[in-house]
């Protein structure tokens, strides 16, 4: 297939690298000429446009990698014309969002999926089977943390609507269902630096997420108690445990990497044949959840 990429960062270099000999690079899209024909020599890209209908003319299938508050306007874009997508996590900013982009696809028979890249990295994979298998007993605690160090930015990133998804997503495949109890931020406005969620899974486990963009310090650590066992893990380079059957370790940059090119060989198979990766449907029910957490936000 030929696939389109919409935009020249570091996320869209790891999806270029991960299809190259699964897909012909066909083109790369960005505002800039001079950065999408240095990122289209780089990684072996057909054509460099800075015309999204140029780079969609070469295309079968799109993966839009821009800015979070462009995802939902190119996806659109990509579908009506003509083309499949896979847009980068958050997909949209509302439930309205994700079912009109629902509806071109359907109407026009394309594919629309998002990445829900959480869901490959080898660490959470583990923890799923493990999860399904009770072998840490019955959970009793789940608790998240993500600080990221301050970055330089022409636009605003959104907390709630991007990290803030990545776990909310896998407590969702995990668990079934989360319970929305809270949400505080600061400053209480869209596009918070510093968030905090607060919910129940499971019945009443309690669950927490807490997202910086201010710390001078980064981490991330998932830790999940069970009645049997504890597990913790940085989703990428290790998970610890009380039990050494329930340890590993990775190399945090490879486990990235293979995680984006196996949910790309996923969307392309499902461009192709109707199945695999992961359905529109659960990219709605987390955009819901969102938007039930966001009516609990603390804006005093």
């Amino acid at each position: 297939m030929r696939v389109a990429i919409l935009g020249y960062g570091s996320v869209a270099a790891v999806h270029a690298r991960g299809l190259r000999g699964h897909a012909e690079m066909a083109a790369v899209f960005g505002p800039n000429r001079e950065k999408a024909e240095a990122f289209a020599c780089a990684n072996e890209i057909t054509g460099a446009e800075t015309e999204l209908r140029a780079a969609l003319d070469r295309a079968d299938a799109a993966i839009v990698c821009s800015p979070s508050h462009l995802h939902y306007r190119q996806a659109s874009q990509v579908l009506n014309n003509g083309v499949s997508c896979l847009v980068e996590l958050p997909a949209c900013a509302s439930s309205a969002e994700a079912g009109e982009l629902a509806t071109i696809a359907r109407s026009r028979q394309l594919t629309v999926q998002c990445a829900h890249t959480s869901r490959y990295l080898e660490p959470y994979r583990l923890l799923r089977e493990w999860i399904q298998a009770d072998s840490l007993g019955e959970i009793c605690h789940v608790t998240y943390l993500r600080a990221i160090l301050p970055r330089a930015r022409s636009w605003a990133d959104d907390a709630l609507l991007h990290h803030a998804e990545h776990p909310l997503d896998l407590f969702l495949d995990w668990f079934g269902s989360v319970q929305p109890l809270g949400c505080a931020a600061c400053p209480a406005v869209p596009g918070a630096q510093d968030l905090s969620l607060v919910g129940s899974v499971c019945g009443g486990v309690p669950v927490s997420i807490s997202i910086s963009y201010t710390a001078r310090l980064a981490e991330v650590k998932m830790t999940i108690v069970g009645s049997r066992h504890t597990v913790a893990t940085d989703g990428f380079s290790y998970i610890a445990s009380d039990d050494a059957d329930l340890t590993w370790k990775g190399d945090e940059q490879q486990v990235y990497e293979r995680a984006v090119a196996d949910q790309d060989k996923q969307f392309l198979k499902a461009c192709r044949s109707g199945e695999g990766g992961i359905p529109w449907a659960d990219t709605i029910r987390l955009t819901n959840l969102v938007e039930e957490f966001s009516k609990l936000w603390n804006r005093g």
